[in-house]
C-alpha cells in the first residue's frame, strides 16, 4: 500500500497496488511508467486538452518561520503548479510543517489564497484519477475564462480542515492532498500560498476518537445521531470536572472526516427522507457513469468508481459545525449531518463500513475559544454575495486582532438552502458567474423530471444540491491579527432560493467561532 502521509515528491521506494489486471506503478515512479493508448473523447465545448502530474513542483520553497505559541503553529507555505493541472502535495506538506509530527492530537487547517485553484482530498495512486478529475470538473462547469476558473474553485473549495492523530493526517490508506489549478500561465507562474494553522491538543489525545458508519447501501444517509454518539465520550469529559470545579466551559467546533475517497459528508436537510434520495439522483446526473465510457482512464473498479472521486471532491470528505459549551453541534433546525455513499458496493476492502475520524476541538483547551456569536446576514435575493465587511466586521467583535493574532475563524450557515464560499471580491460578476454555473449545473427543471421533494417550490430542491455542492462551513485562518484571506479573495453567502428559507425568509444565521492565542 501507498504510505497516506506521503506525497509522490518522496524518493523512498514504495510497493505498487494492482488494481485487476492492471498494476499501479509508485506515485514517484509513475512518471517513467509506459503510457497507455487513451480512447477517443467526445468535443469538449471549447476546452483545452488536460492533464495531470504525479507531483507538486520540486522547487516549492520551504515554509515561513513558525507563528504562534501555547500549541497554535502557523506557516505559510508557496506551492509552484507553474501550469494548469491537479497535484498531489502530502509529502511537500509535511515536510513543510514538521510540528504535524509531534502532534498526537489536533486538527490542521490548509487554507489556499487563490481565487482560481482549489484544495482536495483524493485518491493518492493512480495518477488516472487526477486527469479524469480534471475533466470532469471542466464538462461540470465549463470554459476557460478567468471566471469560469473562479467559479470551479468555489465548487470545491479552498479551505481544509484536517484531524491529525500520531503524528500524521489522520487520512485514510488511499487518501492524498490535492492542488487543483485552473488559472492561467501567469497566474501559475506565480505561486499559491496556503496557509497552514495547527493546533496541537496532544495533552488530551482523548478528543479524536475513530468510529465505524455503516451505510446502508449507495446513497445519501442522516448519521446525526451516529455523529452525535461519536462525540459523547468528549462531551462527558467536558461536564466531568465536577461540583466545585473552576474550569470555565467555552463553545467550541467538532471536525469529521470521512477516511474514504468514494464517500463524503455533507449537512443537510434532517426532515424530509426525499431530500436524501433526491440528492442522491441529483448527483448520477452531474456525474453520470457514462463517463465511464466516453471520458474516464481510472476504469478498472467498475462505472460507479471514478465517478464517486468526482462526487467525493464536490461534496467534500470533512466537516467542520460549531458547537456550545456542552459539545453540542450548533446546527440550524434542519440540519444534519449525511453521510454519502457513492459506490453500489462500497470503498476497497470495507464494504459500506465507512471511518470517520471525529475530533472535537474544545474551546476550553489549548484551541481556547475567545469568542462565538451568530449573526444574521439578510441578503436581497437569490445569488452569491460578498459579506466579507460584514463577517469582519463581526470577526473583531469577538476577539480578532485584540484577543487572536494567530489561529482561526470558522464561518458556518444554519440553513439547508444556503452555503458559504470563498470567490473573488475585486472581478465585476464573479459572483454572478458561480450563481450562473450552480443553476446550471442543478437545473430547476429536474423538478418536473425526477425531483420527489417538490411542494416548497421550484427552487427548493435544487437550492438543497447546490448548498451541499458549495458547503455550509468555512475556516479562515486568523494571521497577524487579521483574517488571513488572499488580497483577492472575499466570503460569499449564496443564497439558493428566490424568498429565501422556510421561516426565516432572506435572513440567514451564521456562526462565527473565533479559536487561537494572542501571538
Amino acid at each position: 500500500h501507498v504510505d497516506p502521509h506521503r506525497g509522490s515528491m518522496s524518493c523512498a521506494a514504495r510497493s505498487s497496488r494492482i488494481i485487476g489486471s492492471r498494476r499501479i506503478a509508485p506515485a514517484n515512479n509513475r512518471l517513467a511508467s509506459k503510457p497507455r493508448a487513451r480512447k477517443p473523447t467526445p468535443p469538449r465545448r471549447n476546452m483545452a486538452k488536460t492533464s495531470a502530474t504525479s507531483t507538486a513542483p520540486k522547487d516549492a520553497p520551504a515554509s515561513s518561520p513558525a507563528a504562534g505559541g501555547d500549541g497554535w503553529t502557523q506557516r505559510i507555505l508557496t506551492l509552484n503548479p507553474k501550469r494548469r493541472g491537479i497535484f498531489i502535495w502530502t509529502d511537500t506538506l509535511r515536510k513543510n510543517v514538521p510540528e504535524i509530527a509531534s502532534c498526537k492530537a489536533g486538527v490542521l487547517n490548509l487554507f489556499l489564497r487563490s481565487t482560481t485553484a482549489a484544495l482536495s482530498v483524493n485518491e493518492n495512486a493512480d495518477p488516472d484519477v487526477r486527469t479524469d478529475l480534471e475533466n470532469a470538473l471542466d464538462r461540470i462547469v465549463p470554459g476557460t475564462d478567468v471566471l469560469d476558473a473562479i467559479a470551479r474553485s468555489a465548487f470545491v473549495g479552498v479551505s481544509l480542515d484536517l484531524p491529525v492523530q500520531g503524528g500524521k493526517l489522520a487520512l485514510g490508506t488511499w487518501q492524498g492532498l490535492y492542488l487543483c489549478e485552473w488559472g492561467d500561465a501567469s497566474s501559475s507562474q506565480r505561486g499559491c500560498q496556503v496557509v497552514a494553522t495547527l493546533v496541537d491538543s496532544s495533552s488530551d489525545v482523548r478528543v479524536t476518537r475513530n468510529v465505524t458508519v455503516e451505510a446502508p447501501r449507495r446513497g445519501c444517509h442522516l448519521v446525526q445521531d451516529e455523529v452525535d454518539d461519536a462525540f459523547k465520550p468528549a462531551r462527558d469529559r467536558l461536564g466531568s470536572a465536577g461540583e466545585g470545579s473552576t474550569r470555565i466551559r467555552k463553545p467550541g467546533l467538532a471536525n469529521l472526516l470521512v477516511r474514504h475517497t468514494s464517500a463524503s459528508l455533507t449537512m443537510n436537510e434532517n426532515a424530509d427522507p426525499t431530500v436524501r434520495g433526491d440528492l442522491e439522483a441529483a448527483l448520477n446526473r452531474i456525474v453520470p457513469e457514462e463517463w465511464h465510457r466516453v471520458l474516464f482512464e481510472h476504469v478498472e473498479e467498475g462505472p460507479d468508481d471514478m465517478t464517486a472521486h468526482v462526487k467525493s471532491a464536490l461534496l467534500g470528505c470533512s466537516l467542520t459545525v460549531p458547537t456550545d459549551p456542552t459539545g453540542r453541534m450548533k446546527t440550524g433546525t434542519w440540519q444534519g449531518v449525511y453521510l454519502c455513499e457513492h459506490r453500489n458496493v462500497g470503498g476497497m476492502g470495507v464494504g459500506h463500513a465507512r471511518e470517520v475520524a471525529t475530533t472535537l476541538v474544545d474551546g476550553a483547551g489549548v484551541a481556547n475559544t475567545a469568542g462565538q456569536t451568530t449573526v444574521t446576514l439578510a441578503g436581497a435575493g437569490r445569488g452569491c454575495r460578498d459579506v466579507t465587511a460584514e463577517i469582519a466586521a463581526a470577526a473583531k467583535a469577538i476577539g480578532v486582532g485584540s484577543e487572536v493574532r494567530t489561529g482561526w475563524l470558522n464561518v458556518f450557515v444554519q440553513h439547508t438552502s444556503a452555503s458559504l464560499a470563498v470567490c473573488d471580491s475585486t472581478i465585476a460578476g464573479a459572483g454572478d458567474r458561480l450563481e450562473r454555473a450552480l443553476n446550471e449545473t442543478v437545473p430547476e427543471s429536474w423538478n418536473d423530471e425526477f425531483f420527489v421533494h417538490t411542494y416548497e417550490g421550484p427552487d427548493d430542491m435544487p437550492g438543497h444540491v447546490k448548498a451541499s455542492i458549495v458547503g455550509p462551513s468555512v475556516t479562515v485562518p486568523v494571521v497577524d491579527g487579521e483574517l488571513g484571506l488572499g488580497d483577492r479573495q472575499g466570503l460569499f453567502l449564496c443564497e439558493h432560493r428566490d424568498a429565501g428559507g422556510y421561516g426565516c425568509n432572506l435572513n440567514r444565521k451564521v456562526v462565527l467561532t473565533l479559536q487561537g492565542v494572542d501571538k
